[in-house]
C-alpha cells in the first residue's frame, strides 16, 4: 500500500513533458527548439515561459499570451529570431529576457507594449546603439555583451542611469576605432571633445589608450585639424588632451608657444607644412623638441637650423628610432662651407627618421652649381674650397697681369727702335727727360 502511495506521489510531482516542452513547476514552462503548441494540455495558469534555441523569422508574443494570459516572465535564450513582434499592451509581462537571440535593434516605442515591464535583459545580442530608446518605468536593464558602435553618436549612453542599467560599467565598444574600451568613458571623451574643440577647427578621437601598462584608466589621443584656416599664430585654445595637430597651409611664423605654452607640452605629432616658419632656434632646449613623434616643416622658409641642438634633442627623444619622423624638404636651405657640412652630417645620422631626405635641397642662387641639389648628395669640395685653391687663383691672375705688362713694354721698345732707325729721331719721351 505504501509503495503505491509513493508511486502516485512521484507521478504527481514529476515534470509534465510534451515533445520539446517541459513543465518544471506548475507555473514554469520550458521549451527547446520549438514553441509550445496551443493544443498542448499545459495548465493555463503558466506565469513563467522559458524558450531556448528557437530558430524563427518572427516570434509573436501574442501567440503565447493568448494561450497563457497569466504570463509575467518571458525568457528567450539562444537561437536566431529575425523579428520580435510585441504583444498587445493588455499583458502582464514584468520580466523579459532576450539573450543571445541576434537582436539588432530596439525601437524607441518598444516598451509601449509592455506597460508592466520591470526587468529587460538584452545581453549578448547585436545591438549597436539604443538611439532614442527610453527606459520608461524599467527598474532593471541589462545590456552587456552587445556590439556597441563607438563611431556613432553616443549621447544616448550618457543618458543611461546606473541604478537601472545594472551592467553599465561593463559595456564596451566593439570594432574600430576603440575596440574593447569602456563605452561610458568613450562617450564622455566624445562629449568633452565637442565642447572644447575650437570653432575654426575640427576635432576627432582616433585612439584611446591606457595611461600605463596594467592600468584600466583611459586617456584620449585627440586629433585637431586647423589646416588651411588662415591662421597667423599657433592656436592656444585646444582641447587639453590634444596629441595630433594639423596646421598645414597657414601663415604661421612664430613657434615660441611650442616652448612656453602648456597646451603644446604633450603634443606628439605637429604638422606645419607650407607655413612661413623661418627659424626653430627658439625651440632649443624645449620639452616639445625632445619628445615629439612627428614634426613636419616641409615647404617653409627655413635657411638653417641649430644643428647641435637638434641633433642633441633627437638623440634624447624617447620615440627614436622607429616612431620618430621629421620633414624638412621644400625649404630654401643655405649651402656654404660654414653650415652645410655640419647639417649634412646630421642628415646622414638621422636619415631613417627624415621623411623627405632627398627633398632637403640648396636654395636657388643664380650661377651656383649647387642650386636645388639634394644636400645629402653634395661633396665637401663643392661647398668648401681650401685657402690654397684661392691663393693659386690669385697668383695666376697676378702673373697674367705682369706678363701683359712685359709684353707691352717690349712692344713699345721695339716700336721706338724702329722709329729711331727710320727717322733718326729719339722717342718723344726721351726728349722730355732732363
Amino acid at each position: 500500500m505504501l509503495t503505491v502511495f509513493w508511486l502516485i506521489l512521484l507521478h504527481l510531482l514529476a515534470p509534465i513533458k510534451c515533445q520539446d516542452c517541459i513543465l518544471k513547476t506548475p507555473h514554469h514552462l520550458t521549451c527547446v527548439t520549438h514553441l509550445p503548441h496551443l493544443e498542448n494540455e499545459f495548465p493555463p495558469n503558466i506565469t513563467i515561459l522559458e524558450l531556448r534555441d528557437i530558430e524563427q523569422d518572427e516570434l509573436d508574443l501574442n501567440y503565447m499570451i493568448h494561450k497563457y494570459p497569466q504570463i509575467e516572465n518571458v525568457s528567450i535564450y539562444d537561437g536566431n529570431i529575425v523579428r520580435l513582434k510585441s504583444p498587445n499592451p493588455a499583458n502582464k509581462i514584468k520580466v523579459l529576457r532576450l539573450v543571445r537571440i541576434g537582436v539588432e535593434n530596439i525601437g524607441n516605442k518598444f516598451l509601449a507594449n509592455f506597460p508592466n515591464l520591470e526587468i529587460l535583459d538584452l545581453r549578448e545580442n547585436f545591438l549597436q546603439s539604443l538611439g532614442n530608446f527610453s527606459v520608461g518605468k524599467l527598474k532593471e536593464l541589462y545590456l552587456d555583451g552587445n556590439t556597441w558602435n563607438c563611431s556613432q553618436d553616443l549621447n544616448w549612453v550618457l543618458k543611461l542611469n546606473q541604478t537601472i542599467v545594472k551592467d553599465l560599467n561593463n559595456l564596451t565598444c566593439q570594432g574600430n576605432p576603440h575596440p574593447n574600451k569602456n563605452l561610458v568613458t568613450i562617450a564622455r571623451f566624445t562629449k568633452d571633445l565637442k565642447n572644447n574643440c575650437p570653432s575654426i577647427c575640427s576635432c576627432t578621437l582616433p585612439k584611446v589608450v591606457f595611461t600605463k601598462m596594467g592600468s584600466q584608466r583611459l586617456e584620449p589621443l585627440i586629433e585637431v585639424n586647423c589646416s588651411h584656416r588662415g591662421l597667423t599664430h599657433l592656436p592656444l585654445d585646444l582641447p587639453a588632451k590634444s596629441r595630433i595637430i594639423h596646421l598645414e597651409g597657414n601663415e604661421i611664423e612664430d613657434l615660441k608657444p611650442l616652448k612656453h605654452h602648456q597646451i603644446y607640452r604633450k603634443v606628439l605629432d605637429l604638422y606645419l607644412d607650407n607655413n612661413k616658419v623661418k627659424t626653430i632656434e627658439e625651440l632649443e632646449g624645449s620639452y616639445f623638441l625632445k619628445h615629439f613623434r612627428v614634426f613636419s616643416l616641409s615647404g617653409n622658409k627655413l635657411t638653417e637650423v641649430p644643428t647641435y641642438a637638434l641633433d642633441n634633442a633627437l638623440t634624447q627623444n624617447p620615440h627614436m628610432p622607429n616612431a620618430l619622423t621629421i620633414s624638412l624638404g621644400g625649404n630654401p636651405w643655405r649651402c656654404d662651407c660654414v653650415f652645410t657640412p655640419v647639417f649634412q652630417e646630421m642628415l646622414q645620422k638621422f636619415a631613417p627618421q627624415i621623411h623627405d631626405l632627398r627633398e632637403v635641397k640648396c636654395s636657388y642662387v643664380e650661377g651656383d652649381e649647387n642650386s636645388l641639389l639634394p644636400i645629402i648628395e653634395l661633396s665637401r669640395s663643392s661647398v668648401c674650397r681650401s685657402p690654397s685653391e684661392y691663393s693659386v687663383q690669385a697668383l695666376d691672375l697676378l702673373n697674367g697681369v705682369l706678363a701683359s705688362l712685359i709684353l707691352l713694354i717690349l712692344g713699345k721698345l721695339a716700336y721706338d727702335y724702329y722709329y729711331f732707325k727710320k727717322t733718326g729721331r729719339l722717342p718723344w719721351i726721351v726728349t722730355k727727360m732732363p
